[in-house]
């Protein structure tokens, strides 16, 4: 008898380990090809030699570097040896962000592109200054030009290719911006598809596409052999910081398809991401997935079809589902209704009461509510224990398996609890009808909100309606449900909801980090709602023990997580040591920004730093330690004012440059300027740009890369005088400065330097007055 009763959850662990099992082989990344592989087809042995000419250097290359020139200068010779024709764009361009530089692009064209629409195939090839970006974005190169390669041996498209490579994409998108506002080719550019990174490994996501998002998702399905992807991706990509050159393209108008893998993202924009950390199974994924939607988008009848919506989801990397946005509604409205039927069947049929019905969605919420409010103690727990980052640095730590495990371990235990709690004043159709109203109901809320979301909760909820059929067909004809048709009714909704949900779960951790765990669990409790019926129908042993085992598991993994460090040397934790000049006054200071915000040890027995983290500079976002420095002889940075045309408001044509030849400078106008956009003239006419704005309220221009002769710009301007702001930036620091080299031996094993890296900044006060240039 307790075996019978305790059938269903043993089927339920069961089918939710066999779905985790088959989502993890599902998604792993193929075997690359070699060599040898047949020249029409993508090899990804062949592209690991490209990017190991490119980056095996290990060199950092950001714009405007000779690094940056050499890697450009190797790319243009691949390409002339395949027989392409290449040319070098550049010119002054600003992006949305308040950054403006002088970017060199790379643009080579297969097929006749004379009044032909065309496709774009795009990559970057500039790095952050603290790493060789061998991921972000070589990886992307390389794929580029074996894809180049190829297409020289395949039949001619129907439709010209144009190969992109961007400059000056980590300093703001500006090569992008730069072609889709003046190259010629770029008004007959319709689709694009675009290679990035935000890891270093693991499977390439398809996870944003232009606003014909049905037409390109059944394109995208027909001819990807390894598909994945899902309409919740770009919602979760909209939730990070983060653009991508398809990000300029999408603006542009163009159609297409971006890309990217964010396996291993402890080492994204690092000095660890190394060709010898590159991943040649994720070289082989993105690069065979680019090519076949490169071609499917090549060979497309018409490059202009309709805007149209879509929500979509691959089925285990082999095929996409795709429904149009605009049945979205009709279905969760449907679903909702239906359930709503059999609810009341269920009713009139004695096998539920009203009261029961109360229960289970008390139940269901309970389990939900309870499951948001444990898992974030857990989460403040661990900060508190100082065992994760804080919340505005990186989220990730080195050894996350534990509080993967144990953060699903929460979520069973609180499932079991809560079926516990309810069993008796539920039974097994009031907890039936908690769970499945409870996710019709988000499928429908979702259907409103952002549509494309919530094609887990529609899914789950349909497979309610299916999952219920044989035991209204029972009821219906006066009979009891036999036992397989009453675990069915739970069974089949919750692996369903479990198969759809996997896939996300295996990439949120690496998209958010520590914050994830309780996002995860949340949505694990929504899903495990669906089987509360089968763990109230199980025994009172089987589900103590459940419990137990859930609570032991929990428990244990918060110790190991305690106990194991938080960083290591391959998922270390992010440190930039900074020398500073106050080129006013003739002081000096470190400034030294850990990721934990813990001033490591042996740094501080270097120098004497202040114990509590400040701002780097007024109004910037994050803290770090100062400590007192010999001041060096450093040329500031100049901000020449050549005219005003007075008035209120003023309008001033100023010049910014690097006295010392700088890599970037930046200029921080006050809150109280009111100055929130700058003009900029191009060789395509004046551009209006909008200024970065800092939490405090000031507003920044950027300049990276910048140039011997600076860069000329234009404000209005209050007539009052102002006081701005203005610093330049190198990377590295002083040679002639011993302390410096001792802090950088003394960064723990266990952190690297990140983004800029290491820098040397001057700052100086420049007071403008409007009034003395009339």
């Amino acid at each position: 008898m307790g075996m019978g009763r305790n059938r269903g959850l043993i089927i339920a662990c069961a089918g939710v380990a066999l779905l985790l099992a088959a989502t993890l082989a599902a998604y792993r990344t193929p075997a690359p090809l070699g060599t040898d592989a047949a020249a029409t087809v993508f090899s990804a042995a062949r592209a690991h030699e490209i990017l190991k000419e490119l980056v095996g250097d290990g060199v950092p290359h950001p714009l405007g570097s000779a690094a940056d020139a050499k890697v450009r200068d190797l790319i243009v010779k691949r390409l002339r040896a395949l027989g392409y024709a290449t040319e070098l764009q550049t010119g002054l361009v600003c992006n949305d962000f308040g950054a403006c530089a002088t970017p060199i692009n790379i643009v080579a064209t297969h097929g006749d592109v004379a009044d032909n629409d065309a496709v774009l195939l795009a990559a970057h090839y500039d790095s952050v200054a603290a790493g060789p970006g061998a991921s972000d974005d070589g990886a992307g190169v390389a794929n580029l030009l074996e894809i180049a390669r190829i297409l020289t041996v395949l039949p001619a498209s129907r439709h010209p290719i144009v190969l992109l490579v961007t400059d000056g994409e980590e300093a703001g998108l500006l090569g992008a911006s730069l072609f889709t506002r003046e190259h010629p080719l770029a008004k007959q550019i319709k689709a694009a598809v675009n290679m990035e990174a935000r890891g270093v490994s693991g499977p390439s996501f398809m996870f944003e596409t232009g606003s014909a998002n049905e037409w390109l998702m059944r394109l995208y399905g027909k001819s990807t052999l390894e598909p994945v992807t899902n309409s919740l991706c770009y919602v979760v990509y909209k939730m990070l910081p983060n653009n991508t050159d398809f990000t300029v393209f999408k603006a542009a108008g163009y159609q297409g398809f971006n890309f990217a893998f964010i396996g291993d993202v402890a080492r994204y924009h690092t000095p660890l991401d190394n060709w010898e950390n590159s991943s040649p199974t994720t070289l082989q994924h993105q690069g065979a997935n680019a090519l076949s939607s490169l071609l499917a988008l090549a060979n497309a009848p018409d490059l202009n079809p309709a805007a149209a919506d879509s929500m979509f989801f691959d089925v285990f990397a082999r095929t996409v589902i795709v429904w149009p946005i605009d049945s979205v509604m009709p279905a969760s409205v449907t679903a909702l209704f239906l359930l709503s039927i059999a609810a009341v069947l269920l009713v009139r049929k004695g096998h539920m009461t009203s009261r029961q019905a109360v229960y289970g969605s008390l139940a269901a919420l309970t389990n939900v509510l309870l499951g948001g409010a444990l898992s974030v103690g857990v989460l403040l727990l661990l900060r508190f224990l100082g065992r994760i980052p804080p919340m505005q640095g990186p989220p990730w730590i080195a050894h996350p398996l534990a509080m993967h495990v144990g953060f699903a371990a929460l979520t069973l235990l609180i499932a079991a609890a809560v079926a516990g709690w309810f069993a008796r004043r539920a039974g097994f159709w009031g907890l039936w009808f908690g769970g499945t109203m409870l996710v019709a109901l988000l499928s429908l809320v979702a259907a409103v909100i952002v549509p494309a979301a919530g094609y887990v909760w529609l899914l789950a909820a349909w497979a309610a309606v299916l999952g219920c059929v044989p035991s209204l067909i029972a009821a219906v004809k006066d009979r009891a449900p036999s036992q397989g048709a009453i675990e069915f009714a739970a069974l089949f909704p919750g692996l369903i909801a479990f198969a759809a949900l996997l896939p996300l779960q295996l990439l949120l951790y690496s998209a958010l980090g520590a914050p994830a765990w309780p996002v995860s669990s949340v949505v694990l409790c929504l899903t495990a709602g669906l089987l509360l019926p089968l763990l109230a129908n199980a025994t009172h042993p089987a589900r103590q023990r459940l419990a137990w085992l859930a609570a032991a598991t929990t428990f244990g993994a918060i110790c190991i997580t305690v106990l194991l460090p938080t960083y290591s040397t391959s998922w270390p934790q992010r440190m930039n040591v900074e020398y500073w000049v106050d080129g006013d006054g003739g002081q000096a200071h470190w400034w030294m920004q850990a990721a934990s915000l813990h001033l490591p040890g042996a740094m501080g027995e270097v120098l004497k730093f202040d114990r509590i983290p400040r701002e780097r500079f007024p109004g910037y976002p994050l803290k770090g330690f100062f400590a007192d420095a010999p001041a060096l002889k450093l040329a500031p940075p100049e901000l020449t004012q050549i005219s005003s045309s007075g008035g209120s408001p003023a309008h001033m044509e100023l010049v910014v440059r690097s006295v010392r030849g700088a890599a970037v400078a930046f200029v921080v106008f006050p809150s109280s300027a009111n100055i929130h956009g700058i003009e900029v003239g191009t060789s395509s006419g004046p551009l209006r740009i909008k200024l970065h704005q800092l939490p405090n309220g000031s507003t920044v221009l950027q300049a990276p890369g910048i140039q011997e002769a600076g860069l000329r710009f234009a404000l209005d301007a209050p007539a009052a005088p102002m006081t701005v702001q203005v610093f330049d930036e190198s990377y590295g620091l002083p040679e002639g400065l011993p302390d410096g080299k001792k802090l950088q031996q003394a960064r723990p094993k266990n952190a690297t330097s990140s983004q800029d890296g290491d820098v040397t900044v001057v700052q100086r006060t420049v007071h403008l007055d409007p009034a003395a240039g009339r």
